[in-house]
């Protein structure tokens, strides 16, 4: 009797903390499929029917923008809150002063811009480009990288419940998914269907690792939600001030160097996500110590 109301507490500790993890995870499920879903779904309509939707711009921006307004009201109609509760202990002072000191932040947040450079410049910037200097076709890539984009968050969700380590995941992920996209360009004017091919492995690795690594801080010793809504707001501020400033490099360098030197950047910058990955802390170390022993 006394064992079970000694156990009693711990258990339902643990219970309200697997909730609340089912909570996030399913938060991520959200955000991760949705957007690959809505860049599925456009890229479909371009694909498709092509010749309409670039008939008159006008007409394509006010569907999409009445599609955004219908989804934001379906929204508010539906949407749930609920809130993440501080863990026990006393927390650490974390300001905006302290996150700008936090080498973790800067190094996470231009990984993220990193991982930004490939996926943004592949999605909305080679249309032109492709079309004059290789033999794919910038719709048929769109749309593989967004629908393996959606495979690929499903596997990453359930390699991320199992608790393995997380590094090794994202570094493997990282490497394959740059790796095979810069294989794509190499074969792109050579074998068109095995750059596609790559281009559909690059999706699928790209979004395995996405719902892992947006769950990183969240794992990280001592964290409380306080931390976290100032760690991520500096993070997408970061993330993106990065992704912009090396899309405007490759811009320049493509109009004064030509094709070959910018996509030569464009490889090395999207590079950078994988020797940051290498410099993040081991948010399961108790799993990898275990595996290690195993």
């Amino acid at each position: 009797m006394r064992l079970d109301q000694e156990n009693r507490p711990h258990g339902l500790k643990d219970t309200k903390k697997a909730e609340r993890h089912c909570s996030l995870l399913y938060s991520l499920i959200q955000f991760t499929v949705a957007y690959n879903a809505d860049a599925f779904i456009v890229a479909i309509l371009f694909t498709v029917f092509a010749k309409q939707m670039v008939a008159n711009w006008r007409l394509t921006l006010t569907f999409f923008a009445s599609l955004t307004i219908l989804f934001f009201i379906a929204w508010l109609w539906k949407a749930e809150t609920f809130e993440t509760k501080e863990t026990g202990g006393t927390a650490e002072k974390y300001g905006y002063k302290e996150a700008l000191k936090d080498g973790f932040l800067w190094r996470y947040g231009l990984a993220f811009a990193s991982f930004l450079t490939l996926y943004v410049l592949s999605l909305v910037s080679f249309k032109a480009i492709f079309d004059q200097y290789t033999l794919l076709n910038v719709s048929v890539t769109n749309l593989l990288i967004s629908g393996f984009g959606i495979l690929g968050t499903f596997e990453g969700i359930r390699i991320g419940n199992k608790g393995v380590p997380r590094k090794p995941i994202l570094l493997f992920s990282g490497i394959v998914m740059v790796g095979t996209f810069a294989l794509a360009i190499v074969f792109a004017n050579k074998i068109p269907l095995l750059s596609y091919t790559l281009i559909s492995i690059s999706g699928f690795a790209m979004y395995i690792q996405y719902p892992i690594f947006l769950n990183l801080p969240h794992e990280l010793k001592g964290m409380t939600p306080q931390k976290l809504t100032i760690m991520f707001g500096l993070f997408w501020a970061i993330a993106y001030a990065g992704q912009t400033i090396a899309t405007i490099v490759w811009s320049f360098i493509l109009g004064s160097s030509g094709y070959t030197a910018a996509m030569i950047f464009f490889i090395a910058a999207s590079s950078v996500y994988i020797f940051l990955v290498a410099t993040f802390p081991e948010t399961r170390q108790k799993e990898a110590i275990l595996r290690r022993a195993a």
